[in-house]
């Protein structure tokens, strides 16, 4: 259980950490500047990949913790979220060891097929109008929440948060 609340509260800074720079880029874009803003832009622009790294890995990390060592079982829809997650983990990391820069090219579109699918996954465990939407019958329910802290995260909520970091970070910060 420590590691489901260190992932949650790991996803829970992610997400003001997310508001926070939806907000600068606002601001920034609005003429406001300001010498702090601008030296946490350069601190993740040079190091972008291996906040991509970081965020996959620990992701991929923590889904094969949920599954293989407490034994929940994935949903379908888990399952794709996994399948568009690994590859990231795979691709930042080799991206990081050879030194190369297209990381956005390879990494994005799984990304941006990832996080509306985790988005969903969300809106079947948290609204009851979706539960119908279940995956199946004979296997998990994607309805079934494993996991529930701060009010709203879930595994999808962590996958979804990872999902739009990356998005973000290769969106704004790739070159």
């Amino acid at each position: 259980m420590v590691v489901e609340t260190v992932l949650s509260t790991a996803t829970l800074i992610l997400n003001v950490a997310l508001i926070g720079a939806v907000g600068v880029f606002v601001a920034k874009k609005t003429g406001y500047s300001s010498e702090y803003f601008n030296r946490i832009e350069n601190l993740i622009s040079d190091n972008t990949t291996e906040i991509v790294f970081v965020v996959s890995t620990i992701a991929t990390v923590g889904s094969l913790y949920f599954s293989n060592f407490l034994g929940y079982e994935p949903c379908r829809l888990c399952w794709f979220q996994r399948i568009l997650m690994y590859p990231i983990a795979v691709i930042s990391g080799s991206a990081l060891f050879l030194g190369k820069s297209d990381l956005k090219d390879y990494a994005m579109p799984l990304a941006l097929i990832g996080a509306p699918m985790a988005f969903y996954h969300g809106m079947i465990q948290r609204f009851e109008q979706f539960t119908s939407a279940g995956c199946s019958i004979t296997a998990v329910s994607c309805s079934t929440e494993y996991t529930f802290h701060y009010g709203y995260i879930t595994i999808p909520v962590m996958a979804l948060t990872a999902f739009l970091v990356i998005i973000f970070v290769l969106w704004r910060f790739e070159d």
